[in-house]
């Protein structure tokens, strides 16, 4: 977070975001004057609570999440899981079977699931994370192996009904 801030403070014409804000906070209980404020919100490769926040699995922590994002706010997560993961954090594996479960759970808290797909090298490598640099080389997180998945999600408009159908892929930029 500490390289993704320095470069965010850059002027704007070198690539700076003067309106960036980088906390640590529990997703749980993220700050008040934070709420309802963030039009985007990235969450790449989480572990524990947040990995069970960002699957919706953990009700308090997919609530923190959820009340960062304005209405139209997007939530855009990069996971990855394995066996190992599946027993320390209590996740199931992903697969194109999570989907259902995933977009209800998320629905429940005004996000419509809007992409859910097996990320690529690509894509990974996009992220920027240093973690993503590890995914590349570690034999047993092969990364075309379908242990990144990515998920894109809107929060609903005050008073929406749900959504029907999903809309295309989303790139946040």
């Amino acid at each position: 977070m500490a390289g993704s801030s320095l470069r965010a403070a850059r002027s704007e014409r070198r690539g700076g975001l003067p309106n960036a804000l980088f906390v640590v906070a529990a997703a749980e209980s993220p700050p008040a004057e934070l709420r309802g404020r963030a039009d985007v919100l990235t969450i790449l490769f989480p572990w524990g609570s947040l990995l069970r926040g960002a699957l919706a699995l953990d009700r308090r922590a997919a609530a923190g999440i959820a009340a960062l994002l304005r209405p139209g706010g997007r939530l855009s997560a990069f996971v990855s899981i394995t066996d190992r993961d599946v027993a320390a954090a209590g996740v199931p594996p992903l697969s194109d079977d999570a989907e259902d479960g995933i977009a209800r759970r998320w629905s429940a808290r005004g996000l419509d699931l809007v992409t859910f797909e097996p990320a690529s090298g690509e894509d990974v490598v996009a992220t920027g994370s240093s973690w993503a640099r590890r995914l590349r080389t570690a034999a047993d997180r092969p990364v075309a192996d379908r242990a990144v998945w990515r998920l894109e999600l809107i929060a609903r408009e005050a008073g929406s009904p749900l959504t029907a159908r999903r809309s295309p892929a989303i790139v946040a930029t």
